[in-house]
């Protein structure tokens, strides 16, 4: 009886050592789905707005000025980069926003500012960190 006791320990100890390696879809414990924001406080139209999350682009297409549009994606993994790229008048600007991970609840806000500076902020709209990311590139 002990003998079986104690495979059961060892097999519930090696499940709970292995959790965060199990696929995505069988982490019952974790939200299954991510969710970004991107909200348009610039003052002007911004166009061919895409959000790569989790490695795939998704094209979200324009927004106008003081409005906001939210994608909600399958959660993949447990941390993903997200990279947002839109034409801010006549530059492309494409800009590393930061993690989204379980730290952030898998939830982010992404400001595109005056001059198309983007800030971010991650987490629920409780609270969470801000980061920002200045200039322009293509």
């Amino acid at each position: 009886m002990k003998k079986e006791y104690l495979v059961l320990v060892l097999f519930v100890l090696f499940v709970w050592s292995s959790r965060d390696k199990l696929p995505t879809e069988f982490q019952f414990w974790k939200k299954s789905s991510a969710g970004v924001t991107v909200q348009n406080n610039s003052g002007q139209d911004v166009t061919d707005v895409s959000l790569v999350v989790y490695s795939n682009p998704n094209f979200l297409g324009a927004i106008k000025k003081d409005t906001s549009k939210t994608l909600a994606v399958k959660r993949l993994r447990d941390h993903s980069d997200v990279v947002i790229r839109f034409k801010y008048g006549g530059d492309t600007i494409e800009r590393y926003v930061g993690p989204i991970d379980e730290d952030s609840d898998y939830q982010m806000t992404i400001s595109v500012n005056f001059a198309g500076v983007v800030t971010a902020q991650t987490g629920s709209a409780a609270g969470g960190k801000e980061e920002e990311s200045t200039g322009k590139s293509q």
